[in-house]
């Protein structure tokens, strides 16, 4: 239950991470640049593969499941 709930943390701090890092670029006007659009095309892939484990595990109910057990234990 700790893997899953580690899991599910270092999943959503690098979705996060990822996005914010595309909307610094984008805000900053570093987009446009050859390093920028390198830097915003890895940074989004890294949030949709991260963030689409996180969807995954929505949508097959794990998260809900995760989130009970979680909830059991501490009562």
């Amino acid at each position: 239950m700790l893997e899953d709930m580690l899991l599910i943390a270092f999943c959503g701090l690098l979705a996060i991470g990822g996005f914010s890092t595309f909307i610094w670029e984008a805000v900053t006007g570093r987009i446009f640049d050859m390093d920028g659009l390198w830097l915003t095309l890895i940074s989004l892939t890294l949030a949709a593969v991260f963030g689409a484990n996180i969807a995954w595990m929505i949508y097959n109910g794990d998260l809900k499941a995760i989130l009970h057990r979680s909830k059991d234990h501490h009562e």
